[in-house]
Order: structure tokens, then sequence, then C-alpha cells
């Protein structure tokens, strides 16, 4: 049966929102990605990410409207509301490393800055493609195999942070140490809700929906 001849059209409209969300959520990791193709034009691209993020506030605002005026919302109310809390925080906190960027003038990106914002990006494709097959119930298997490889990721931004800050403490320099380490650990922190809403999607179909 196709999705379309199941769907009423209020839960039709309600994943449609959980899906602009997620569209959304990986256009500020493509963007910010996008940084380190042309670290000249920062300011550009951190213009761009601060846009997305504002975007990704007004799509969660209408989120949690939609959940209020749901007789029968088509997911749990505590899911709907995590998923749209913890993509919301991976919009934040890239934001926020973007700003980092700017405003700490580093003159030239780590090689770690770069394999983080891949970590980032690969991570919210993992929960587009999971968002996309949580609407259908038979895709169980697909929602499963993006939750494992966003853990997978998250489990490697780890080893990347502690890698990336035993680097900068080699720099023998106080002040580098300081806006290096905020910045590694603002982008750890995004993979971290990026697998905080991955765990939330393998609830769903835990759950069954």
């Amino acid at each position: 049966m196709d999705i379309k001849e199941w769907m009423t059209p209020q839960e039709k409209q309600f994943f449609d929102d959980l899906d602009s969300e997620a569209e959304n959520m990986l256009q500020g990791a493509r963007a910010f990605r996008a940084i380190f193709d042309d670290f000249a034009r920062l300011a550009d691209h951190q213009s761009r990410i601060k846009n997305i993020e504002h975007r990704g506030a007004e799509l969660v605002h209408h989120l949690y409207e939609s959940l209020n005026r749901a007789f029968v919302p088509p997911l749990a109310k505590e899911d709907v509301s995590g998923l749209a809390s913890t993509r919301d925080d991976v919009l934040d906190y890239i934001n926020g490393a973007a700003t980092r960027l700017a405003i700490y003038d580093i003159g030239r990106p780590t090689k770690a800055m770069v394999d983080f914002a891949d970590l980032i990006l690969k991570a919210a494709e993992q929960l587009r493609a999971g968002m996309t097959a949580v609407r259908d119930p038979r895709a169980k298997d697909a929602v499963m195999s993006c939750t494992i490889e966003v853990n997978r990721l998250e489990n490697e931004a780890d080893d990347l942070l502690v890698a990336s800050l035993a680097e900068a403490f080699q720099s023998g320099d106080p002040m580098k140490v300081i806006k290096l380490k905020d910045i590694y650990e603002d982008l750890e922190t995004v993979t971290d809700r990026c697998e905080d809403a991955a765990n939330i999607l393998e609830d769903i179909v835990v759950k069954g929906r």
C-alpha cells in the first residue's frame, strides 16, 4: 500500500513538517561544510548558516503548534518534541561553531575542523534519510540502519575530539588552545545531538510508531 493511501491528511502534514525540519538541518550541515571549501568567504557562509538556524527555529515553533492542535498525533508527543529539540540543537551548535570561527580569527581552518564538518554532514544525511523512512511502517530496517550509522559517526567524532585536542595542546600557544578547544567541543556536541535524534528515531520504530 502506498503511504498516501493509509495516512490521513493531518498525519501527512505532520510528517511533511518533520521532513522540512530534517531537510533544513541538512542544509545547515552542508552550509557549514562549504565554509572549508571557500574559507575566504567565511562571513557569507556564516550569514547563510544564521538564516538557516532562524528558519529552523520557525519550523520547530510551527511543529509545536501543530502538536498542540493535533487531536491524535501520529507520533508520541515526547518523540516529536524530542526530535524537534535535538535537531534544533544541531543547528544551534553549527551556528555557534561558525560564529566562533569568525570572531576568533583563526587564520585558516585545521584538518580536524574539516574532518568534523565531514562527520556532521554525513550524520545529517543519515538523519534526513531516517526521517524519510520512518514515515513508512514497513521501513524499520532502513531507519535502524541510519541510526546505527549516526551512532558510529558520533563515536568517530569522540575519537577525533581527543586527537584534535591533544594536537592543539602541543602548539604551546594558550590562546590558540582555548580557541580551538571551544570550536572542537562545539562540533563534537553537534554529533552528540545527531546521536540523540537518531536514538529517538530508533525508539519510534521500536514502539511501532
